[in-house]
């Protein structure tokens, strides 16, 4: 069995979706780790991008293409961005555990220096035209 990365932002209750562009509301979200494509980090904010983790697997239509886009936001103390990265990726591919849990209910976190997390789910189309 493969790593998984799980992400429990809130109490899931009837407020709770599965998809909104600002991540409100978005509770929970559980992706292996081989999904993983992308970390990024700006101030403060650590984002891990996943793969083949969206409700749309390709096109809908043929004048319209559909693209959504699957991330978490893990929020760090001050100036720890590049440890958390550090840290996350030994716990990913050097770690026994296969469920790597970041809880902010209860909070409980696999590494130090995250104080938050958002899960984000968002969609974009694009028209296509000829002329």
């Amino acid at each position: 069995m493969s790593k998984w990365l799980y992400f429990h932002a809130s109490a899931i209750d009837s407020s709770s979706v599965t998809s909104h562009d600002t991540g409100t509301n978005i509770d929970f979200g559980a992706f292996p780790t081989d999904s993983l494509t992308a970390v990024m980090a700006e101030e403060d904010m650590v984002y891990l991008y996943f793969n083949n983790a969206t409700r749309f697997q390709g096109s809908i239509g043929s004048a319209t293409e559909v693209m959504e886009q699957t991330y978490v936001r893990l929020t760090t103390a001050e100036g720890k961005e590049h440890t958390v990265v550090d840290n996350l990726l030994g716990v990913i591919t050097k770690g026994q555990t296969t469920v790597i849990k970041f809880d902010a209910v209860t909070p409980s976190w696999p590494i130090e220096n995250v104080t938050a997390i958002q899960i984000r789910r968002h969609l974009t189309t694009h028209t296509i035209a000829s002329d």
